[in-house]
């Protein structure tokens, strides 16, 4: 057990004064009982059934947590930054075909065995003297790969190699959104730092929970010539530039993390058993060291006991028998109010929703965002009734703030909501990365397959949509999608009716704005849209 305020258990000091006060009344109660020539036991007043009611309230107030929350989990999967050096000297020909084309075959082979796991998502850095974002963190695996494919020694300008500048471009690669196996960074490299700043990244790594796996690539002992195109080395005062492995930095920022060195060498390797037996391992264990499980809010459970326990104690009582039950059940009901669950509110609001009360709606899906502020099923239905009123910059944020827990079924229904909210806000390139995350989706089922072929038909609307005007005449003047007012040929909203369990694709009705319908626990909402 713990308490979110033990500073009220203080209180409890207080506890024994009353129990005296309490038995002093007895005694008293005694005396004058006897001195009315009275028979047997004085009727209590009920001052001890008070006394360990208030009790009760205070430890009530202290917020006692015991058991497990049942607030969702994280979304499943692995987020892994692979982060490429393609500085000049990765070219260097010591390893078949070159130290670049080594760690490109590595990593993927790293990336097809993040495949076997349902929700991973994966990014490409590469770098030199400076770090590119080749590709943000995506389930699009095959993109991924493609990336890595791309890459090309010298590709980076300036020169060199900067470990530090591409440890924080990989660490500013991670999203808002953690997954339950945590956060990985492997970097892929032969060591040569000229900036020598890697140092200054080690901290923000530590605090963004990030470990880093370290793959060195190269001959560590005998140096070998950096092609410089044109079938010349580089050269540097008329001499040869020769490159070869250094392993203390790469050793330094593995062992700093919490993270596995390799030192890969010439030939490449199959990382998947490496991926399976150490690096999803540790990463898992580091997200549960420290994200232990939430324990749940039990301050309910006392205040209940503390009111049927003081009136239980009052006796004698002045009503009936039945009444005196009465009363202990209204109490508990009552007190059950106290804790109300949150799929209460929810289904509250879903009411609502049908009945066209979008005021009504939006306030029981914030009361029950207040009781579980882990779920992002109740700001989901809150962004689709901000949608609905056409406050759509409201609807946006709480489609963001709901994407960070998600799983990755939800994921895909709130991209393409916020493709369509993006595209009413008058923003197309918003909109159009809104809907290619939707598309990268590889959630398994009829009911997202349809989502993702409303989503393409929208991105293909939207993409032939003219670009927001350039001069500041023109910008002044709203667009028909800035006013929530639909296009001539608007995109389909793909959001399943109410009705419509299953979460089929239905387009909504023609000639209007039309938002998402707000999902249940279990049910697919819809995701805001247009008329067909």
């Amino acid at each position: 057990m713990e308490f979110a305020h033990p500073e009220w258990l203080l209180l409890l000091l207080a506890v024994p004064a009353l129990t005296l006060w309490v038995a002093r009344g007895r005694r008293r109660r005694a005396r004058d009982w006897v001195s009315l020539a009275q028979v047997g036991s004085p009727p209590g007043d009920g001052g001890w059934g008070w006394a360990v009611a208030m009790a009760c309230l205070i430890v009530a107030l202290a917020g006692p947590r015991w058991g497990r929350a049942s607030g969702p989990p994280l979304p499943e999967g692995h987020d892994v930054v692979l982060l490429i050096d393609t500085s000049r000297s990765m070219g260097a020909e010591d390893a078949v075909p070159n130290r670049l084309g080594v760690a490109v075959e590595a990593a993927e082979s790293l990336v097809k065995a993040l495949g076997a796991e349902p929700g991973s998502r994966v990014a490409v850095v590469a770098f030199a003297g400076r770090a590119d974002l080749r590709i943000p963190l995506t389930e699009n695996l095959g993109a991924a790969e493609d990336a890595l494919r791309a890459l090309q020694p010298g590709g980076i300008r300036p020169g060199g190699t900067n470990l530090g500048a591409g440890l924080e471009k990989a660490l500013d690669a991670f999203d808002l959104e953690e997954h339950a196996e945590g956060r990985t960074i492997v970097l892929f490299s032969d060591g040569e730092d000229h900036a020598d700043t890697w140092r200054l990244a080690l901290e923000p790594l530590r605090r963004g929970r990030v470990i880093v796996h370290a793959v060195a690539l190269g001959d560590p002992v005998q140096g070998h010539e950096v092609p410089a195109g044109g079938g010349r080395p580089l050269q540097y005062r008329g001499q040869p530039v020769l490159s070869k492995r250094c392993d203390a930095p790469l050793e330094a920022i593995a062992r700093a993390t919490g993270g596995v060195f390799l030192p890969l060498g010439l030939k490449s390797v199959e990382l998947g058993p490496l991926y399976r037996d150490r690096i999803a391992p540790l990463a898992r264990q580091r997200r549960a060291a420290l994200h232990p499980p939430q324990r749940a809010e039990r301050f309910g459970l006392l205040v209940l006991g503390a009111l049927v326990i003081g009136l239980a104690g009052s006796y004698p009582y002045p009503w009936p028998m039945g009444l005196r039950w009465l009363a202990v059940l209204l109490v508990t009901l009552g007190a059950g109010r106290l804790d109300e669950p949150p799929a209460a509110a929810i289904a509250a609001g879903n009411a609502a929703y049908a009945k066209g009360d979008y005021a009504a709606a939006l306030a029981a899906y914030r009361r029950a965002s207040e009781l579980d502020p882990r779920s992002p099923l109740p700001r989901y239905n809150a962004a689709a009734t901000l949608f609905q009123l056409r406050r759509y910059e409201e609807a946006a944020g709480l489609y963001r703030k709901a994407r960070e827990r998600a799983d990755a079924g939800l994921r895909t229904k709130i991209d393409f909501a916020l493709g369509n909210t993006a595209f009413a806000l008058g923003d197309i390139a918003g909109a159009l990365q809104a809907y290619d995350a939707c598309l990268a989706s590889r959630v398994p089922g009829t009911s997202y397959d349809a989502i993702r072929r409303d989503a393409a038909r929208n991105r293909a609307f939207v993409a032939q949509q003219p670009p927001p005007p350039s001069n500041d005449e023109e910008a002044g003047q709203p667009t028909a999608a800035a006013k929530g007012e639909p296009p001539e040929k608007a995109p389909r909203d793909g959001a399943p009716s109410h009705s419509q369990a299953s979460g089929s694709s239905a387009p909504s009705p023609a000639g209007g704005s039309q938002g998402a319908t707000p999902t249940g626990q279990a049910r697919m909402g819809g995701a805001g849209g247009f008329g067909a």
